[in-house]
């Protein structure tokens, strides 16, 4: 086994451990230091996945370290890294405590081996590490109320879908007489995919992965908990929970599915064909999109939009899987891509709208172009952006996405689709007309924001990609067409 195969989960793991000790040492005196072991350790990660190992390798007959997997970890890292940037400017306005990083680390750590995991029991514990540390991030302020009934449910709510999810994956352990899902492939090959137990199971496998990317109907806990938790968090859950989930259910439709024919990877490559469980998927994708998007309409309080727009946005992504081609495995990677700058950006600007102002109710957000114009131009532009308007990256990854679909033939999934894109512009532009449309009306809301040099920059660092790459695209687009070609065999 080359050790550069297991680098960034070896980096992540030490650098848990790295911020426990200095954390413990330092007492509390010197809070930057655990900020930057963490900061480092994810940053090191990231970099370890993407400059060195680039071999397919079965890591201790578990784990698979291909480009598919390897993107996802990148893309988790950086997920975690923006998320502690962004918790030190939003509501708490100061330095995440050494349990905060541990638990994104935790978090982190989780969501890469879920991305690469291969074997049922290890999908599992996988699994696991991501929602546990996660359902103590919502709960971390103690004294209120809204965290704490958002964690409570998160757990209620996490217990039932794991639950249901492991009895599915122990159904399919006995039907293939292995945990691989080598062994699963071979058992459907051979005829088992048809047992009425078999679909079962496979049903009940994806409830779990439904909870894990909040789509419908296992979405019940998102917007409690994300208008519960910091925003910071809410966007970490959005974003980086959601891809290592999607990482994963490829893998295991791969094995459960119909695969395409002479594909180079049987585990990662699969058609349409009827099945059960991909009829639950695009099932799945229509009514996420619908209900996300209907209920957002009536939001009046920025988290919970944002809640159930990501439940929308699930939706979207489950299409790619509903039509899965080498067109829609590269419309995955990019979608996803502009979905992290997106979503951290929205969550990261409404935690600062929520620090100065104290709610996060659509009020607050009243003549914020006078108060501060470069913030509510950059906040406009993430709206515009996650409705899919040119020219900026959201129109770019709804474009990939729809692309796929219409390619594959599936013209009423595509139609679909973009009438649920047209509706979202009605509550995306409802934020918009409070900063530029209406004046602030009381004096709470009227008084100047007072934004620091770290707000502008990060703000920066998450706003410009979602122009730049809504521009100059290709790159991106050979990128995701160069993995999801390693995965259907192509150049």
């Amino acid at each position: 086994m080359d050790f550069g195969a297991i680098l960034p989960a070896a980096l992540l793991a030490l650098g848990l451990l790295g911020v426990l000790l200095t954390d413990l040492i330092g007492k509390g005196r010197q809070p930057e230091v655990p900020v930057i072991v963490a900061l480092a350790s994810l940053a090191a990660a990231a970099l370890a996945s993407l400059f060195g190992h680039r071999s397919d390798e079965i890591v201790l007959g578990v784990l698979r370290v291909d480009g598919f997997g390897v993107t996802f970890t990148v893309f988790c890292c950086v997920t975690g890294f923006f998320t502690i940037l962004a918790t030190m400017r939003g509501e708490a306005f100061r330095r995440p405590g050494g349990e905060f990083l541990v638990l994104i680390l935790s978090a982190v750590l989780g969501m890469s081996l879920l991305a690469q995991a291969v074997d049922l029991v290890t999908l599992y514990l996988a699994f696991e590490t991501v929602s546990i540390p996660s359902y103590v991030l919502v709960g971390m302020r103690r004294g209120d109320r809204k965290a704490n009934e958002a964690s409570m449910k998160y757990v209620l709510f996490g217990a039932v879908s794991s639950g249901i999810m492991l009895y599915g994956l122990s159904m399919i352990v006995g039907l293939s007489g292995g945990t691989s899902l080598e062994a699963v492939r071979a058992a459907v090959d051979a005829g088992a995919g048809s047992q009425p137990m078999f679909i079962a199971a496979a049903v009940m496998i994806f409830a779990g992965f439904a909870f894990k990317i909040s789509a419908v109907p296992f979405h019940f806990w998102s917007p409690d908990v994300y208008a519960g938790a910091p925003a910071s968090v809410g966007g970490f859950l959005a974003v980086a929970s959601k891809a290592a989930g999607f990482a994963a259910l490829v893998r295991v439709m791969g094995a459960m599915s119909p695969t395409v024919p002479d594909a180079a990877d049987p585990l990662t490559t699969f058609a349409y064909a009827g099945d059960p469980l991909i009829l639950s998927v695009t099932i799945a994708a229509l009514l996420s999109m619908t209900i996300g998007n209907l209920a957002a309409l009536r939001q009046t309080e920025v988290k919970r939009l944002l809640a159930w727009s990501s439940i929308a946005h699930a939706g979207y992504i489950l299409l790619t899987l509903a039509v899965w081609s080498e067109n829609a495995a590269a419309a995955l990677i990019v979608y996803m891509i502009a979905y992290l700058f997106m979503n951290l950006a929205a969550f990261l600007i409404a935690g600062i709208v929520i620090r100065e102002q104290g709610t996060g109710e659509l009020s607050a957000f009243k003549g914020l172009a006078s108060r501060s114009p470069w913030l509510a131009v950059a906040f406009a532009i993430v709206l515009f952006s996650l409705t899919g308007l040119p020219p900026f990256f959201g129109f770019v990854g709804k474009y990939t996405v729809f692309y796929a679909v219409f390619d594959k033939g599936y013209v009423w999934l595509g139609v679909i689709g973009l009438l649920n894109g047209a509706i979202s512009l009605y509550y995306y532009a409802k934020i918009i007309a409070q900063m530029f449309l209406v004046e602030a009306d009381a004096p709470e809301t009227a008084k100047p924001m007072g934004f620091r040099f770290a707000d502008w920059a990060l703000c920066a660092v998450l706003v410009v990609p979602l122009l730049l790459f809504g521009i100059l695209w290709s790159g991106v687009w050979e990128m995701a067409m160069s993995v999801a070609s390693s995965m259907f065999g192509g150049a």
